[in-house]
């Protein structure tokens, strides 16, 4: 019981430790915060504690003054028992926190978005459809004469219908897509895009310059760089476009791969304590209808410990 209670005031401390940094904080807020600090000395301690971590000395400088002020002076009881899954599960904390800052601009210029380990099919005003894996977003514009959509983030599948008139344009971070009609994906990642074609022909230039695009027909693939564009390849639709139909399927992948694209589909963040064994090799599938499951399914599967820190902070070896 005396665990659990501290778990339950250290993650209380995490959620005003990052309260307080945002940029909307409010005098509200830091009136309940005092409240909060006040009605324990195990609070104090464990802000304290989040701060120090941290190296945050001006921000407990700051509500320290504060908390003088209104005769609520953060003392020091006896030493807590720190809890070890404290620095992950706070690490984790923060990294959400940032990851939904971005988010929501994301998706103040978002016509449309999936939410993760959603898929959502989306009607065009011209007939043609995008159907969003998880966790993605676009911006469509069909005003004008122009066919147009901005992938802001994630992977979205396009079947669009032909129209010679009017190209339709796919415009990501490291790649431009023009299509008259046909049916392809595009993947937008961190360092770079990958297209994919299922059927018809599409150009695509990076960044989003005209010169010597490069050319994909049925079943080809091609990854988009900042500045270059890589050679296309031949493309194995079964494993690249199975989420389409709800699985992830694999074949001689590693295991850090696997995790980083389940990753995609459930909240939170997979870490390994164990380096050998991100090159541990799986063939198999995983349904993406229960991605709450994804994680344990592997772990029966492949033998591996994980261990669960929080509901979405797990450690691999």
């Amino acid at each position: 019981m005396d665990s659990d209670l501290n778990d339950n005031i250290d993650e209380q401390a995490v959620a005003w430790f990052i309260r307080l940094r945002a940029d909307n904080v409010n005098n509200d807020d830091r009136t309940s915060f005092e409240h909060w600090l006040n009605l324990a000395a195990e609070h104090r301690d464990a802000f304290n504690e989040v701060c120090a971590m941290w190296g945050d000395t001006d921000l407990l400088k700051s509500l320290s003054i504060s908390a003088k002020v209104h005769g609520i002076a953060p003392k020091r009881s006896k030493k807590r028992y720190i809890n070890t899954r404290m620095p992950l599960a706070l690490a984790a904390c923060l990294v959400l926190a940032v990851s939904l800052s971005g988010q929501i601009r994301i998706l103040s210029k978002a016509d449309y978005s999936s939410a993760i380990g959603e898929r959502k099919t989306v009607l065009l005003e011209d007939g043609s459809t995008a159907m969003l894996n998880t966790d993605s977003a676009i911006a469509v514009n069909m005003k004008d004469g122009e066919r147009s959509v901005e992938l802001f983030k994630g992977e979205v599948f396009f079947d669009v219908k032909p129209d010679p008139r009017r190209p339709f344009l796919v415009h990501a971070d490291h790649s431009t897509t023009r299509v008259l009609g046909t049916r392809f994906f595009v993947n937008q990642r961190k360092e770079n895009d990958e297209i994919k074609v299922l059927s018809g022909r599409v150009e695509v230039s990076e960044n989003q310059i005209w010169k010597d695009p490069v050319v994909l027909g049925e079943n080809e693939t091609v990854t988009a760089y900042e500045a270059s564009l890589g050679q296309p390849k031949k493309l194995d639709s079964k494993l690249s476009t199975s989420w389409i139909n709800g699985f992830l399927v694999y074949e001689n992948e590693t295991l850090e791969a696997v995790i980083e694209t389940i990753n995609r589909y459930r909240p939170g963040m997979v870490l390994f304590r164990d380096d050998s064994l991100r090159q541990l090799k799986i063939n198999g599938r995983l349904s993406i209808r229960e991605s709450h499951d994804m994680l344990k399914v592997l772990q029966r599967t492949m033998n591996v410990k994980m261990t669960y820190l929080t509901d979405w902070v797990v450690v691999v070896g």
